[in-house]
């Protein structure tokens, strides 16, 4: 069994996907609201790490 397989599981043919589709504006709504979360969460994650580094300059 292919590790892709096990994890994902079998691609959904041409018929069934097309009712797993997703409308244009319901996609927009989902997926850039992940993308948003996303940046926001960098900034603080990218300021973690440059006091952390700036700690251990002091020290050094």
């Amino acid at each position: 069994m292919i590790l892709k397989r096990w994890l994902v599981g079998l691609p959904l043919k041409t018929k069934e996907a097309a009712h797993e589709r997703l409308s244009k504006r319901l996609a927009l709504a989902v997926f850039s609201s992940d993308a948003l979360s996303s940046v926001a969460y960098a900034t603080e994650e990218i300021l973690l790490v440059l006091t952390l580094a700036g700690a251990a300059m002091v020290g050094y």
